[in-house]
């Protein structure tokens, strides 16, 4: 639950004063003093540095001070969403979004069904950081639209299937690959390959086991399970070429993305918290819906 006393601290943080925030918050300045004792014993840790000229932040207070403007943040998008959620019945949702993983393809979708489904409301909510989009679903989005492999979801969270992406290959633009606008794995014996670590998606352990089979001259290189645009970076100063998908075209200025003319495909569509009520009760009716349109 949110504490109260969060909110004394913010203000005595933000005037460097004591006398400054109990005049705002119209209390005493012992008042005030007491409620910070309160928490600095509560969390068993010194937040202010007391002088004579006034307080300022530790750093432990430094961080609790970041942490609280989320929190009151995020206090203030829950009041939001159940006054959304009581206005005649409308369900706000929340799609995450970024360069990675936009949602603009399920919004193509969506502009064709919205009228079947006039009681919700969606909202789209920055990715922050794309390493870790899953572990933010259901805190700062509903769900978030992408790819999808079943390895490390199966138990946590949903998904619910739009369509496929092709597999490619983003190749730097100084390797002389890149003139190429179509390439198969054949044609990268004796060069480096970036492709996600073994054990965390079934088809891309499908397509590295092909390439230990069928073509052992291609060097692996391993990257992290979550692709962001450091892996892309990674893939542009290191020269490399890497695994990659049709949907990420244009995301960095030095790559091009070209065809991969090994026929792989990976799902994509809605990820969501399994446990999460209205991520499943808005995909129980989009089902419902598309299901009717075919």
């Amino acid at each position: 639950m949110y504490n109260q006393l969060l909110d004394t601290f913010k203000l005595v943080a933000e005037e460097g004063s004591f006398t400054k925030a109990a005049h705002k918050l119209y209390l005493t300045h012992t008042a005030v003093r007491k409620q910070i004792n309160q928490l600095e014993n509560l969390l068993e840790t010194k937040l202010f540095i007391r002088d004579t000229t006034g307080v300022s932040l530790t750093t432990a207070g430094q961080i609790l001070y970041t942490e609280t403007l989320k929190l009151m943040n995020y206090s203030a998008e829950i009041v939001s969403r159940v006054q959304a959620a009581s206005d005649i019945g409308t369900k706000e949702i929340r799609v995450g979004s970024s360069n990675l993983y936009p949602c603009h393809i399920f919004m193509d979708l969506w502009d064709q069904i919205r009228n079947q489904m006039p009681n919700w409301l969606l909202k789209v909510v920055t990715v922050n950081k794309d390493r870790y989009r899953l572990s933010q679903l259901g805190r700062d989005y509903d769900f978030i639209v992408g790819p999808y492999d079943s390895f490390p979801l199966e138990s946590k969270y949903a998904f619910q299937q739009i369509g496929t992406y092709r597999f490619t290959l983003a190749v730097p633009r100084t390797n002389h690959l890149a003139n190429n606008e179509s390439l198969s794995l054949s044609d990268l014996a004796g060069m480096p390959l970036m492709v996600m670590k073994k054990g965390t998606s079934l088809i891309n352990d499908q397509i590295r086991q092909t390439i230990i089979d069928k073509y052992p001259k291609i060097d692996i290189i391993d990257v992290p399970s979550h692709y962001d645009i450091q892996t892309f970076n990674q893939c542009a100063s290191t020269g490399s070429i890497l695994l990659s998908l049709e949907c990420w075209d244009r995301v960095h200025p030095e790559i091009k993305n070209i065809k991969l003319t090994d026929h792989f495909e990976l799902p994509y569509g809605l990820t969501y918290l399994k446990a999460d009520q209205l991520a499943n009760d808005y995909v129980t009716q989009l089902k419902s819906v598309l299901s009717n349109d075919h």
